[in-house]
C-alpha cells in the first residue's frame, strides 16, 4: 500500500520538503492551497484536509477518502512515492 511507502521514506521526505512544508521531527504538513497534507511518521497516518476540514484518512490498513477527492489523493500518493517527486522538486 502506498502509505507505508510514504511512511518508509519519511526521512527522506523531510529533506526534500524542507523548503516547502512545516517539517517536525515526526511529522510533516504540506501546504498546497486549499489543501494541507499532513504525514505522521508516529500514528502512520496521512491526512488531508480542504479549507480546513478532513476529507481523506489514511492509514496502513484504511483509507477513508470523501468523495470527489479521490483524484487529488491519488496525485498526492503517487507524487510523494515516486523518484521524479524528488527531482522535480529540487529543479524547481
Amino acid at each position: 500500500m502506498r502509505v507505508s511507502g510514504v511512511i518508509e521514506r519519511f526521512e527522506e521526505l523531510k529533506k526534500i520538503l524542507r523548503n516547502w512544508a512545516i517539517v517536525r521531527e515526526n511529522e510533516m504538513e504540506i501546504i498546497d492551497p486549499p489543501f494541507t497534507i499532513t504525514i505522521s511518521k508516529l500514528e502512520r497516518t496521512i491526512t488531508f484536509k480542504f479549507e480546513g476540514r478532513d476529507v481523506a484518512v489514511l492509514t496502513d490498513d484504511d483509507c477513508i477518502v470523501e468523495k470527489g477527492f479521490e483524484g487529488v489523493v491519488e496525485e498526492w500518493l503517487t507524487a510523494l512515492t515516486s523518484l521524479g517527486f524528488k527531482r522535480y522538486l529540487l529543479k524547481s
